[in-house]
């Protein structure tokens, strides 16, 4: 198209559906356009968001926070062994520190503190929650009680008192801790600054009070049980020694103290030496037993004993005689003969050193049959004397009995003082200020509330409200149901868009009469924008194939309401006005929106198809266009069949011989099948979509109606284009040929 609306797709004479037309990429450039064409909404919903967040914090009552800390545990005070053999100094004991801050939120603490400060009496401690709050800060205050509340007076300070308590507990009450550490911080909110400083400081000293008093609880019920203890086994102890004594008395035993222990010892050591002299006898036995069977066994030869042969005497002895053994073999084997005064003497030798053997080993014997009744005597002697002390010392039951009653009351005596060094280490702990938790940083006043914080509430709400504003816009736009640019158009239909009419809105377009003030709109030059697109449409319709032009144009959409009459009078007038011989007939035998507007209650198409008139009778020339019109005629109740007839088919060729341009308003796609039965008549049929409002299953609808004619369809045109919001899709050099008029009274529009 030339003149002010510029071509909106350069994709002209496509005739068929592309199908499965790839998506563009969204590129920065088409995120600003959109944003732009939903400016309103980007900065409305972060304004409301905004707005709300103001009133939230008008209707929220600011909190302020106070922090007291507590050190549950000092290190360098506690001198207990198991401490000081920790794992690790990261060894916090996870499960004490839980367990003294389940105690610092527990119920009994804060009934203490609820007491202590009266919050029976405090508004902020018996509200029912932020609701009720809220309520009445708005002027709606809610009850502050219920319908069971008691009437007693002491149980209703009960019922508040344990409101109180849970209020401050659950809502007002923050325990926790420092890491890896024995330091709990305890936080206290509160609407006014000086109550949470007051209750922070409260719930500090209220835990160190109930722990002191627990601690000191614990001491004395361990104090108590001690004494009693302590005085059981102090009456045990007691009537133990009575019984020693009595029993002492009674059996005449005397023999007590340290004669007694002097006593005991000697025979301890009587008895050890017995039996020292018990194994040293059975020794000796074996010894004696010993050379008995070496005599028996071989012939009396007892040099073969282990202690004879062990004797240095008879081993120097054996040495001798073995070396004059020697010598006397020599002489034999010189033949001297026994007489030879050497044989002779070493012979005497022999006989001496041989008697000498036998009397060490006589000698040896006997030491060892002397040692073996020396033990003998040894032990029979011990044994006396050990049967001595015990028959002195005496071995009856009483003296058993005696040593048990000794041995129970030396056990309880010991278990007495050890009891009794309790008590007094618990009675001593007991006047001792406890000085393990302690309070190292008090509460202070706080100087500006801590919730909710103003800034942060703004900031989120404009963060919100702008990310939903954004999330809007861009949903609006993936999901609008219009199309609104030539691409879209051959994306999603595969056919051209051949042209668009703006919309033009004057005092003029008013009434039934909007459609003939749209015809006076071409002429007039203060909207020549109009005029140029509409000729752009003509124009391009004609130059859309390498045939010859086409005469007969079928204009048709999907639905009614669309603008197919005013665009098919637009079309018409157009072509008159270039010097066409034109006629324009209306097709649309259900909505007689052209016969309404120049021939209304004329005889028109209804009548010559039904042969009551003839073509000369119904055509109206109407100056306005510059071109004849067939109006649609009287209502008929079958219109498809008088369309399908062979009749209008002859009206159609009476027309071609007669006109040089041929433009057909036929009836919408989706509600009646007009528009297919004069498909197969005309030469080009035109596809209206109102822009911005014809959804793209609805235009898909209806092309499928026309695909028995595909290579009828030249293309589609838009109508009713809105020129300002087309320039943000895109298309910003549209503003470059706009009239100057256009931002004066009249805007475009049809």
């Amino acid at each position: 198209m030339s003149g002010g609306v510029p071509p909106l797709s350069t994709k002209i004479g496509a005739s068929s559906q592309e199908e499965g037309a790839p998506v563009p990429p969204i590129d920065l450039k088409s995120i600003v356009h959109a944003l732009s064409r939903r400016w309103k909404l980007v900065l409305a919903i972060p304004l409301l968001a905004l707005i709300a967040a103001y009133g939230i914090l008008r209707i929220t009552p600011p909190l302020y926070k106070s922090t007291a800390e507590i050190l549950i545990f000092d290190p360098q005070r506690q001198v207990d062994e198991a401490v000081l053999k920790r794992v690790s100094p990261l060894d916090v004991d996870a499960v004490a520190m839980n367990t003294e801050m389940e105690i610092i939120r527990s119920k009994s603490l804060a009934l203490h503190v609820a007491k202590e400060l009266d919050l029976d009496k405090d508004a902020e401690f018996q509200s029912k929650g932020r609701l009720s709050t809220w309520l009445e800060r708005l002027g709606l205050r809610a009850s502050d009680e219920g319908p069971q509340t008691p009437r007693d007076p002491d149980l209703l300070k009960e019922a508040r008192l344990d409101r109180a308590a849970e209020i401050l507990r659950m809502t007002h009450l923050q325990v926790d801790r420092m890491q890896f550490s024995y330091v709990l911080s305890v936080s206290v909110t509160s609407q006014d600054p000086v109550k949470a400083q007051r209750l922070a400081a409260a719930v500090a000293d209220g835990y160190l009070v109930t722990q002191r008093e627990a601690r000191q609880e614990a001491l004395h019920g361990v104090a108590v049980w001690l004494k009693g203890r302590i005085d059981e086994l102090q009456s045990h102890v007691l009537e133990t020694e009575a019984s020693i004594e009595k029993l002492k008395a009674e059996s005449g035993l005397s023999d007590t103290g340290l004669n007694q222990n002097i006593t005991d010892q000697q025979i301890s050591n009587l008895n050890a030496e017995v039996m020292a002299a018990r194994a040293e006898v059975a020794e000796k036995r074996t010894h004696v037993e010993q050379i008995t069977h070496f005599s028996q066994r071989q012939g009396g030869d007892v040099q073969a004993i282990p202690e004879v042969m062990a004797s240095s005497v008879m081993n120097e002895l054996h040495f001798q005689q073995l070396q004059l053994s020697q010598q006397a073999a020599i002489l034999s084997a010189k033949a001297l003969g026994e007489n030879y005064p050497a044989a002779q003497t070493i012979r005497a030798q022999l006989a001496g050193i041989n008697k000498a053997i036998d009397d060490e080993v006589g000698r040896i014997l006997g030491n060892m049959k002397n040692a073996y009744d020396n033990a003998v005597r040894r032990e029979q002697s011990l044994e006396a004397t050990l049967q001595r002390l015990t028959a002195a010392r005496g071995n009856s039951a009483d003296y058993i009995k005696l040593q048990q009653m000794r041995r129970i009351a030396d056990a309880d005596r010991k278990l007495y003082e050890s009891y009794l060094s309790q008590f007094n280490e618990a009675s001593t702990r007991q006047t001792l200020q406890d000085a393990t938790a302690r309070i190292i940083t008090p509460a202070v006043l706080p100087t500006a509330h801590s919730s909710p914080p103003p800034r942060l509430v703004y900031a989120a709400a404009g963060v919100l409200g702008l990310a939903a504003s954004l999330l809007s816009a861009f949903l609006m736009e993936f999901f609008q149901l219009g199309v609104r640019t030539g691409v879209d158009v051959e994306r999603a239909f595969g056919y051209p868009v051949i042209g668009a009419i703006p919309l033009v809105k004057s005092k003029r377009t008013r009434g039934r009469a909007e459609h003939g003030a749209l015809v006076d709109s071409m002429a007039d030059p203060s909207i020549s924008q109009f005029h140029e697109a509409v000729r752009s449409l003509r124009i391009g319709l004609t130059l859309s194939q390498s045939e010859p032009a086409p005469k007969v144009i079928l204009i048709t959409s999907s639905i009614p309401g669309e603008g197919k009459s005013a665009t098919a009078m637009l079309l018409a007038a157009s072509s008159a006005a270039s010097g066409t011989k034109t006629v324009l007939v209306d097709c649309d035998l259900h909505h007689h929106s052209i016969s309404e507007t120049f021939a209304k209650a004329h005889k028109g198409l209804v009548e010559v198809l039904t042969g009551s008139a003839a073509i000369a009778d119904v055509l109206i020339n109407v100056p306005a266009i510059g071109a004849d019109v067939i109006p649609a005629g009287s209502p008929v109740q079958n219109p498809g069949d008088l369309l399908v007839s062979q009749t209008m088919r002859d009206l159609i060729d009476h027309l071609r011989d007669k006109y040089d341009y041929i433009v057909i308003d036929a009836s919408p796609l989706l509600p009646v099948v007009d528009a297919l039965v004069l498909a197969t008549m005309v030469d080009k049929i035109l596809m209206i979509i109102e822009w911005n409002r014809t959804s793209r299953v609805t235009v898909a609808e209806g092309l499928k109606i026309l695909r028995t004619q595909p290579s009828r369809l030249v293309g589609i045109v838009l109508n009713k284009v809105d020129l300002k919001q087309l320039d943000s899709y895109r298309y910003g050099y549209v503003g470059g040929y706009r009239s100057r008029s256009f931002d004066g009274a009249h805007r475009v529009g049809v």
